[in-house]
């Protein structure tokens, strides 16, 4: 998909080449991806660019989509957000309409991009990911460093905030620390029906009886403490 002026979306086909890793990853669950970093090339970061919103908020360098795109061929480096907060609505309301929604669990990360444990998002990296060099890219990534204004700072854990890799990565460990715990142990043991979405670091757990609501409130801070 790419943005335009007059549609916030319309739909465009990746290339043949991306097509085949997302058809395989959906085939093969447990599969290693041993060179994808070539499919990274510059038709991928100009489909990136187009789908960001023409309104999306500036960087620590102050550049704007449009002032970005005056030098795209320059400039051509970033990832961009693929779904909104309104998917996650109507995923609740579908989940609410089956009956799964009798109880909800809100909860917000706290200091979420801020606390990532490096060490433990790279072994989430390496169980789909065996390309080194584009590890290594991302590990120099991770440790970058964080410029606000004339404060420079290399914090050891978290991502930085505002990088283009930190809802990324965020994404990811979540996967594994909430998304994936949640669906192959917490869900198989509990009585009733039960739905996890996310946003983010934002989500909500529908269930249908209270019991397993109050199993889930009392296991789920454990579970987000020992991965930091």
């Amino acid at each position: 998909m790419e943005g335009t002026r007059s549609q916030a979306w319309t739909w465009q086909p990746v290339s043949p080449e991306l097509q085949k890793v997302a058809e395989r990853a959906r085939n093969e669950p447990d599969g290693r991806f041993h060179s994808p970093a070539p499919l990274i090339d510059e038709r991928a970061l100009r489909r990136a660019v187009g789908r960001q919103r023409a309104n999306a908020a500036v960087g620590v360098d102050g550049i704007t989509k449009e002032r970005y795109e005056r030098n795209l061929t320059g400039n051509l480096y970033g990832f961009p957000p693929k779904r909104s907060a309104h998917d996650a609505i109507r995923a609740l309301h579908r989940a609410a309409d089956r009956g799964e929604c009798n109880w909800i669990l809100e909860a917000d990360m706290v200091s979420c991009f801020d606390s990532v444990d490096r060490t433990a998002v790279r072994e989430m990296l390496r169980k789909r990911l065996a390309d080194g060099s584009l590890l290594r890219l991302i590990g120099k990534c991770l440790h970058v460093g964080v410029l606000d204004g004339a404060e420079f700072s290399t914090p050891d854990v978290g991502t930085a905030q505002g990088s283009i890799l930190s809802p990324l990565l965020g994404n990811i460990y979540l996967h594994y620390a909430l998304d994936e715990w949640f669906e192959t142990i917490v869900r198989p043991r509990l009585r009733g029906q039960a739905t996890l979405i996310r946003y983010a670091d934002d989500f909500v757990i529908g269930f249908e009886l209270c019991e397993d609501a109050d199993r889930v409130w009392d296991v789920l801070p454990k579970r987000m403490g020992r991965l930091g």
